[in-house]
């Protein structure tokens, strides 16, 4: 499962912005299992109209635990109508109870193997998922599609939703006439009968063994494109893709690479494609990205392609990823979610893995570093935890950067730590090992291990077992024929480990030629330190990237200025350009634009080059990257437009609306808009909002536009952002409008608007609308964010809403304690001002004659001479002294 592509975050904090346990958060593990689920064949009628599903599932089970009287089936919200048992002696009702969750059936001990038949009907809230058109959104389809994962199986079928239970399957479901339905496995028959009011019937049959969430069921009308792929044990696998009417072009521009996938993931792990079939079906409002059912992997909308779309998009990193599940995550399953890394981070590898098959080794690496990013934004700025982790409210918590791209970066570093042909080889054995079977982590260690003939205990301790990543500040540096290199962990250890790592570095030479050279490094700080006769012109750290850390380099700027120009690879020069964004002088300057500038230079390097012009800024940098605003590369043109956001000049918005307006590329054309905001240029607001409602792919223009009107800070932009929240307009520009909202005002009434959106059906938009409510900082929401939490059954948003619960108290009791210290500064000031003040007085009076109160004698003689010369007062009356 993925959340979408790339354009398309008890374990410990160790030092990050907030723990990842969340306070009453309760150890999961791993649930008892005393019958095995054999087989479960689900006959259903689809109540299309009613949102509803009816039917019989039928559940054969053998017993594990021999004193068990008991069987447990997850159900949620059913309509029972009948439960039978038939234990050999033919179905007879069974005696159960049903608390609305689970249905706990009653089985005698002396049965040794069963089947139960539970007739019911589900009009689910999750699971299983419903879409028609309304008069906001006219073009939504007729569809209704299942997405399972991670436990949501046993809102439309009663199961053991738990990732451990494997079972073979099948699916008899009836269908309004003119749908087509899609399930797992082979399709046995399908009938569809003539007339109006008929049925048509479709039954799937899944012979090898798959867990409940797997399971899937999609039905609508789509055109079927029919492909082929090669398989390395002489087989051919059959490869279906579903689409939109109308959209065929677009579904062999986005799957035809599909056949090449499937024949270099069998050669790679020396497993052939394990199924006997492959279909990817596309359907409209998915809550992700896709799901890998087993032999029918489900794609959202926008994975499909036109032609302006696909000039600087692919959709290659989606459909590796999911692909890669039908190994990792079908065919050897985790026993449960804390180890669910091992779907999901080799499904993350493997994206990187087909885009080194396809663009070779440079865009590979170039991959990896992008997923180390995403990795340490979230480990900055969210938590850190363990990849293995078992502390957690629901399992949808752990779909993170850190079982994504965390788990892909361990998997990367195997691979150079172990060599390609050990690595697969271990892989090899895993899989093998442990076919059609579930798997923990240890699993995969001994298998690399037994590969490999090393031990592994510390790598996976201080990556998986462990939170964290190490920090390092490295030193380069020459002097007296020495070339020392410095390398310092600064991470806060404790539970983070001090990390043992392989330092290596590339050394160019006075000669021409290129060293590398290694370091095993065990402590916190070690320096490598090599003779050498001449000085190095350049010295790179880490060039095969084997330690996924945090990496600030220090080193003499001539030698980067030479790294930048001459690395021996991509890698090196652009780490070198990212070395030197802390210069400003005119040599580095214009060394990083003539980077920019080489048309032969590869992408990545020109576009990191931008990148560091951006945050040099000045003129000279705008200079230069002006100069290659309008280069034929889109990936380059969107790295210059992203920087040209940083100068916040007239000459800089100037060329920024020229891409905005014109760019043939949608996606340059958002970096565009996105960066002319951040120009805060009186010109910007005019060309956004003129750009407000144009067409794109994935709405990516519209998305741009508003980020741009939110860095604007113009109050006028106000109106037409929360206009684009509305139901109707598609749900990426909506979410990118929430999200800006809190950037432009933190009014009443937005807020309030905000909230009325927390009772949208779009998890992904209501995870937006915490996000801003929590950014906004208004306690006030705190109400609305409780009754939301309350009721709100999606895994992500409840994550989302305890956390932005957990910050607006603590930012709180923040203000609160900070305002009660200010209070007491004040008053301690207000004290010492006091006493300097009756200081000062008594100096005054003391050189005055002050008498021994503080008050002048003189006053008062003069006074009694005039009252003497004015003669005697009335009498006054007395007051009554107080007791």
């Amino acid at each position: 499962m993925t959340a979408g592509s790339r354009l398309h975050a008890r374990c410990a904090c160790a030092g990050a912005a907030a723990p990842f346990v969340l306070a009453g958060t309760e150890r999961q593990y791993e649930r008892s299992r005393p019958f095995s689920i054999r087989h479960l064949k689900l006959d259903l009628v689809v109540d299309m109209p009613g949102k509803a599903v009816s039917g019989t599932a039928t559940v054969d089970f053998d017993r594990v635990a021999p004193n068990e009287n008991e069987l447990v089936l997850d159900a949620i919200g059913f309509d029972l109508k009948r439960v039978r048992l038939d234990t050999g002696r033919g179905a007879v009702d069974a005696k159960y109870h049903y608390d609305g969750d689970r249905i706990t059936v009653s089985i005698p001990t002396t049965a040794k193997t069963g089947r139960l038949l539970i007739s019911y009907r589900a009009k689910p809230r999750r699971g299983l998922y419903f879409l028609e058109p309304d008069q906001w959104v006219t073009e939504r389809p007729v569809q209704v599609w299942s997405q399972c994962q991670d436990e949501d199986a046993r809102h439309w079928f009663p199961c053991h939703d738990k990732p451990n239970v494997k079972m073979t399957t099948e699916l008899r479901v009836k269908v309004p006439r003119g749908f087509v339905a899609l399930s797992n496995g082979e399709l046995v028959t399908s009938q569809t009968p003539k007339g109006t009011n008929r049925l048509w019937v479709y039954h799937f049959k899944m012979d090898q063994p798959h867990p409940s969430y797997l399971m899937t069921l999609v039905v609508g009308k789509f055109d079927i494109l029919e492909d082929r792929a090669a398989r390395n044990d002489n087989g051919g696998v059959p490869v279906v893709y579903l689409v939109p009417p109308g959209r065929e072009d677009d579904g062999w521009r986005t799957f035809s690479e599909t056949p090449r996938m499937i024949e270099l993931f069998g050669k790679l792990t020396g497993v052939p494609y394990p199924w006997s079939r492959y279909s990817q079906v596309v359907v409209s409002d998915f809550i992700f990205g896709g799901m890998e059912n087993t032999t029918a992997t489900t794609m959202y909308e926008h994975i499909l392609l036109d032609k302006r779309s696909a000039i600087d998009i692919t959709s290659n990193d989606l459909i590796a990823h999911e692909l890669a599940h039908q190994w990792f995550g079908d065919f050897v399953t985790c026993r449960d979610w804390s180890h669910g890394w091992l779907n999901e981070g080799f499904a993350t590898f493997f994206e990187h893995v087909e885009r080194e098959d396809r663009l070779g080794r440079d865009e590979y690496d170039y991959g990896i570093e992008g997923d180390l990013s995403s990795y340490l934004g979230e480990a900055s700025s969210r938590y850190m935890r363990a990849i293995v982790c078992r502390d957690y409210e629901e399992p949808i918590d752990l779909f993170d950067r850190h079982l994504y791209e965390k788990g892909g970066l361990v998997l990367h570093m195997l691979r150079r730590e172990l060599g390609d042909e050990v690595f697969w080889r271990g892989v090899n054995i895993y899989l093998k090992r442990h076919a059609r079977g579930i798997v923990e982590t240890n699993d995969l260690q001994r298998a690399l291990e037994e590969a490999s003939g090393l031990s592994l205990e510390q790598f996976f301790d201080q990556w998986v077992f462990r939170p964290g990543h190490p920090s390092l500040r490295v030193k380069i540096s020459w002097a007296d024929g020495l070339l020392s290199v410095q390398s310092k962990q600064t991470q806060k250890t404790g539970d983070v480990a001090v990390f043992a790592y392989e330092l290596e570095i590339e050394v160019g030479l006075a000669t021409g030629k290129t060293r590398r050279m290694k370091k095993r490094v065990t402590t916190a700080n070690d320096t490598l330190v090599v003779s050498l006769q001449d000085r190095p012109t350049w010295v790179a750290f880490d060039p095969n990237m084997r330690v996924a850390a945090n990496v600030a380099v220090e080193a003499p700027n001539d030698m980067l200025r030479t790294q930048l120009e001459k690395g021996s690879s991509p890698r090196t020069r652009w780490a070198a350009a990212q070395a030197l964004a802390k210069r400003d002088d005119m040599r580095t300057i214009d060394a990083l634009g003539r980077c920019l500038k080489k048309s032969s230079e590869k992408w990545m390097v020109r576009a990191e080059a931008a990148t560091v012009l951006g945050r040099i800024g000045g003129d000279d940098a705008f200079t230069w990257l002006e100069k290659s605003a309008f280069t034929p590369h889109p990936k380059v043109r969107r790295a210059v437009a992203a920087a040209l956001g940083n100068l916040r000049s007239e000459a800089a918005a100037k060329t920024l609306v020229k891409l905005a307006r014109k760019d043939r590329s949608h996606v340059v054309q958002a970096a565009a808009a996105r960066a002319l905001g951040r120009t805060r240029q009186p010109l910007a607001l005019k060309t956004l909002t003129s750009m407000l409602d144009q067409p794109s792919w994935a709405d990516v223009k519209r998305a741009g536009v508003l980020d741009g009107l939110a860095a604007l800070r113009d109050e006028r932009a106000i109106e037409p952002v929360l206009e684009r929240t509305r139901y109707g307009i598609p749900t990426r520009g909506r979410r990118a409008a929430i999200a800006a909202l809190p950037r432009l005002t933190d009014s009443k009434r937005v807020r309030e608007h905000l909230e009325d959106l927390l009772a949208d059906d779009d998890p992904h938009l209501r995870i937006e609308v915490v996000k801003a409510l929590e950014a906004m900082g208004a306690p006030e929401a705190r109400i609305a964010l409780r009754r939301q939490l309350a009721r709100d059954l999606d895994g992500r948003v409840h994550r989302r809403i305890r956390e932005a619960l957990r910050d607006l108290t603590d930012r709180q009791a923040t203000e609160r304690r900070r305002t009660r210290d200010e209070l007491e500064q004040v008053k301690n000031e207000l004290g010492e001002l006091k006493v300097r003040l009756a200081k000062i007085e008594g100096e005054s009076g003391a050189k005055n004659g002050n008498d021994k109160n503080g008050k002048s004698a003189e006053p008062k003689r003069a006074s009694r001479k005039k009252a003497a010369a004015r003669g005697p007062r009335p009498k006054e009356r007395k007051r009554p002294r107080r007791s």
